[in-house]
């Protein structure tokens, strides 16, 4: 806190006559700036509390916490791991022992009473964990042979009730606890209810596990051998705490019929009301992998295997896609199996009951996806009777889960249209191709794979329907197919141009209100809404700034959220509405005392004759007829971060913006649509445009116009300088320059840059043997000749996305040509810069490289030959 004062000193201290012009941003004064680093909402609204975080300084140790009903502050240091408790009664944090600096060693475990602010520190070794919904905690102490004493503490209190000597507990409530007792014959399960000990039963293993019982007070225990074979289950029982009963359900040691080498996992699960055991496996003795003193070290790889040698999901060890899935019937007393052996992998619903798994086959496409973006699949119904079904072929789907598991949406990229599973049948029927008036898969998709689905927003099975979601809209999709789908939005979205979703926060009410969080295409901005049976209605909409609701309490009389544009991001409290809030944060007061910016959309039309959007980036002290100098930064589409808050940095990739924009730069981030087999033509026509237009509109001064881009953004640069002379300089960072080359290349994945060029970023939609003029027509160094810009190249010589031979090509081609250009070339760097250090140099020299081209500021030493 200290240091952050002193910044705050030193900067208030250079700020001239009565702040009557704000200085810009230095080099160092990203150091300034935090973030919220925690924070936290109690239980009963009453409190708020949090603390912030630095880039670059550790000083920032003061925990704040907030009085919601005064607004009162009360700040404490050196906390840690603080959370709630009571109910928003108490905080718990921790604190270093006094004169441990070093920071080995527990902490100390402290409580503060927040209405009489008394500090209790507890005995060391104590990991108190919170009751919910009530003011008591529990804490634990091991002892020898795998024996724990329990203990119930009232926080407010302080009274205490011991349980000792006990061996496993299951889920803990206020004063209420089942546990067992073990000996070397037996164990003896208990139920601890406000101090009274009721013995329910007893089972001749070493219970390990205890679940949560359910509303007719059974559930089931997990038991092994011993204490010493805790890790390895051998039977499973029931507990009844109204019989006082513990019966065994069944043995692991009955099961039989599994493959050789492998034994069942702990983690298989009870499934269909206890009934069925459905088993996962494990090997009874994991394979070492060890290699022989005079082993070759030899990689060989062959022409038409089905999985390039280096790829990251290649199987190794034990493979349980090499087995077919087992399911022990308990009342049958018998083990049958599932047709699964060699399904890359298996999804089974989550709840009790389960009638059948949804199968995803990768591996007859494994080959392919050295050329794709990931591997398709296939698809399968595989049911508990051994059906199966193939649903889909070759595709990358998508799969939602009704909340009883009786049914599942697959989304299939072939028809684009939810498919419906029947999982008792694996019946499967499309449920909205000619249903829907608009595309339930992505609008505006522009790579070479097939467009994903926007996703599923809830399932409703007490009128039989799920809710799914167009571009904007929610659609209520009557299951049983009896009736249209309704549009719960009302059409409001598109025709407004607002994409709702539901919202995390605040939690929505099971059969009554749907909170959407709502994304205005016009203002970009987020607000919150709600939906109630068929009306829609605001709860909080700003279009000068993103609202998201982040906490709540459960009856939603005090919200926590964010209010955040370009200028600030801090936090706010008040009740649902949003309404006379009260400020809970001031993270970074120091902007209001330097020249800091706005953002502003920035439309035009581009070389296509379309709607162009994009955002400028503007100082605060811009003037409207003046023209400044510009530097173009894009990657894709960035306007939807029009109003996020950006904190100053050291660049760890591209410039970073809110400094240049402070030193009096306007920086543009142009949004780009892309056409399949013409990427940087449609780079062209999107940037240039949105130039040209800067120019005639005044903003941007035409002698002083730079462009920088990194990764993707850094190939288009390179590949833009190639094009036109429009830029006085440019840097392209961490760019593919050699479309050839890098199509070849192995990525740190194991995965060849095929699928880049062919199938994601790269768009050509080809392969290099198709059209290999199209690769040499977009590989920047094959044009190098016609570059006329100088450029500063960066590349870290440890990037495995993008090798560095790429940034070296471009460079050698420039030296050769006689053109000026720099490589930083930064040998422990990786696709962007880590280090500080890196990072700070490396904003250094941007800086020092487009003042000089865009400011006429002197060459810096580091630019001329001599100094090097």
């Amino acid at each position: 806190m200290k240091g952050f004062i002193c910044l705050m000193m030193l900067l208030l201290s250079g700020m001239g006559e009565a702040f009557s012009q704000k200085p810009p941003m230095k080099l160092d004064d990203c150091k300034m700036w935090r973030s919220v680093d925690q924070i936290q909402l109690s239980a009963d609204g009453k409190w708020i509390v949090y603390n912030f975080r630095a880039l670059y300084r550790q000083d920032l140790d003061t925990t704040y916490i907030y009085n919601v009903q005064s607004g009162e502050i009360i700040l404490k240091t050196g906390l840690s791991n603080f959370s709630f408790m009571g109910n928003g009664k108490l905080l718990k944090y921790e604190k270093k022992k006094e004169g441990n600096d070093s920071g080995s060693g527990r902490p100390l475990v402290y409580t503060l009473n927040l209405a009489t602010q008394v500090e209790k520190q507890w005995p060391e070794n104590i990991f108190l964990v919170p009751i919910a919904g009530t003011d008591m905690a529990y804490y634990v102490q091991y002892k020898a042979a795998g024996k724990i004493d329990f203990t119930f503490v009232n926080l407010l209190t302080e009274e205490e009730d011991h349980i000792t000597g006990i061996n496993t507990f299951g889920q803990v409530e206020a004063n209420r606890l089942i546990y067992s007792v073990s000996d070397s014959l037996k164990s003896t399960l208990y139920l601890w209810n406000r101090g009274k000990q009721v013995r329910i039963g007893e089972v001749p293993y070493y219970i390990t596990g205890i679940s949560v019982p359910e509303a007719n007070g059974c559930g089931t225990l997990t038991c092994a051998s011993d204490y010493d074979t805790r890790f390895d289950v051998a039977s499973i029982y029931t507990f009844d705490l109204n019989k006082r009963l513990c019966t065994k359900l069944l043995s692991y040691g009955d099961i039989t019929g599994l493959p050789d080498g492998t034994k069942i996992s702990s983690s298989s699960r009870l499934i269909n009301n206890n009934t069925q055991l459905l088993i996962e496996l494990e090997p009874t003795v994991y394979p070492q992998m060890r290699r022989e003193a005079d082993q070759v070290n030899l990689e060989l790889w062959v022409w038409d295997e089905n999985i390039s040698p280096r790829r990251s999901f290649k199987r190794s060890g034990f493979d349980v896609s090499s087995y077919d899935k087992y399911i022990y019937d308990i009342v049958a007393g018998k083990c049958f199996s599932l047709p699964t052996k060699g399904l890359s992998s298996l999804a089974f619903p989550q709840g009790q009951e389960v009638k059948g798994c949804i199968a995803f086959d990768a591996t007859p496409w494994y080959k392919e996806s050295d050329w794709t973006m990931s591997p398709n699949n296939d698809v399968y119904y595989i049911g508990m009777n051994g059906s199966k079904k193939k649903l889909a072929s070759h595709g990358k789907y998508d799969l939602s889960w009704a909340p009883d598991g009786s049914q599942a949406l697959l989304y299939d990229p072939a028809p684009k249209a939810w498919r419906l599973i029947n999982m008792a049948t694996g019946d499967i029927r499309d449920l909205t191709t000619g249903k829907l008036p608009y595309p339930i898969y992505e609008e505006d998709h522009d790579y070479a794979f097939d467009a994903s689905s926007y996703g599923v927003a809830d399932w409703n099975m007490d009128n039989q329907s799920v809710i799914v979601y167009d571009r904007y809209d929610l659609w209520s999709i009557d299951l049983k197919n009896r009736k249209t789908p309704v549009c719960l939005t009302q059409g409001i979205g598109r025709k407004e141009l607002i994409t709702f979703r539901k919202a995390e926060k605040p939690v929505s009410i099971s059969g009554g209100k749907l909170y959407l969080e709502g994304f205005d295409e016009k203002s970009k901005t987020k607000g919150l809404y709600v939906l109630e049976g068929k009306r829609l209605r605001k709860m909080a909409v700003d279009p000068h700034y993103n609202l998201v609701v982040k906490a709540s309490t459960a009856n939603h009389k005090v919200v926590l959220w964010t209010k955040e544009n370009y200028g600030e991001r801090d936090f706010w409290v008040s009740d649902l509405t949003l309404r006379n809030p009260k400020r809970v944060t001031d993270t970074n007061p120091q902007v209001k005392y330097i020249n800091w910016g706005s953002t502003q959309l920035y439309t035009w039309t581009n070389l296509e004759g379309k709607k162009n959007e994009g955002i400028l980036f503007l100082p605060e002290d811009y003037q409207k007829g003046k023209s400044y100098p510009v530097i173009v930064l894009f990657y894709e589409k960035m306007t939807q971060g029009l109003n996020s808050y950006r904190i100053p940095e050291y660049s760890s990739a591209t410039i970073d913006i809110p400094w240049f924009v402070s030193n009096g730069y306007v920086v543009f981030c142009p949004d780009i649509s892309y056409r399949i087999g013409a990427p940087y033509e449609s780079c062209y026509n999107a940037v240039i445009s949105g130039v040209e237009q800067l120019i005639r509109d005044g903003i941007a001064d035409k002698e002083r116009i730079g462009i920088n881009g990194h990764s993707w953004g850094g190939s288009q640069t390179a590949w833009l300088v190639t094009r036109t002379n429009l830029f006085k300089c440019a840097s392209p960072c961490s760019a593919v320059t050699d479309q050839v080359a890098d199509y070849l290349m192995l990525r740190g994945t194991g995965q060849p840059n095929m699928y880049f060029e062919e199938d994601a970023q790269g768009r050509l939609g080809k392969t290099l043997w198709e059209d290999r003029q199209l690769y040499l027509d977009n590989s920047p160094v094959m044009h190098a000749d016609k570059i006329h810009t100088p450029l500063l190249i960066f590349h870290g010589e440890k990037d495995t996305s993008v090798r560095v031979y790429q940034g070296m090509a471009l460079y050698f081609a420039m030296r050769r040509l006689g053109r000026p250009a720099w490589l930083l070339n930064y040998r422990d760097v990786g696709h962007q810069m880590g280090g500080d250090a890196e990072c700070r140099d490396f904003m250094q020299r941007l800086i020092g490289f487009f003042d000089y081209y865009l400011k006429a500021a002197p060459m810096p030493e580091w630019m001329k030959a001599e100094s090097n």
